[in-house]
């Protein structure tokens, strides 16, 4: 029951993006509800909305776990191993009294996120480890670097015909 629940959510908020969001103005010319004379064309409709949400749609965020083998390979050799190398060194600083804050900052993300990797267990999909890659901005990762790890926990976010239908029509009847 709470799984039909989530799924009605999904599809009050997919009806609520066509009808008011963004793209509203671009949807409305293909709009077919229950409320609205039969349309033998929409089917058709349906696919022109979910083709106009999906231009420049933002990638869906999931749970991904990764592995040390995982940053090797989304950041290539040799930047993969060398930026596990420079974290694990990282990891293993010990602080003293003079350390700065915002270095013991980094050496405490760095330990998290090694033991994390060790274990498989990096969620690359959390806000915070994404926010702790960025962090690494500048002195472990490039921009670029960072992006093609946080990547690895994104995926399409895409619309379909039927997504758009039943956002439309079968939630009214």
């Amino acid at each position: 029951m709470e799984r039909f629940g989530h799924l009605q959510a999904v599809i009050m908020t997919l009806r609520d993006e066509i009808l008011t969001g963004l793209k509203s103005a671009e949807c409305a010319p293909f709009v077919v509800t229950n409320d609205m004379p039969k349309d033998a064309d929409y089917m058709a409709k349906d696919q022109a909305i979910a083709d106009i949400l999906n231009t420049g749609r933002a990638p869906k965020i999931v749970t991904k776990l990764l592995g040390d083998g995982d940053i090797a390979l989304a950041l290539g050799i040799p930047d993969g191993p060398v930026f596990l190398l420079q974290l694990e060194t990282i990891a293993e600083t010990a602080p003293t009294e003079q350390t700065p804050p915002e270095i013991v900052a980094q050496i405490a993300v760095a330990r998290q996120a090694w033991r994390s990797l060790c274990k498989s267990g990096l969620d690359a999909g959390l806000p915070s480890v994404r926010t702790a890659l960025d962090l690494f901005v500048g002195t472990l990762l490039t921009q670029g670097q960072a992006d093609a790890v946080k990547a690895l926990a994104e995926v399409p976010d895409v619309v379909t015909a039927s997504d758009v239908s039943r956002a439309l029509r079968v939630l009214e009847a």
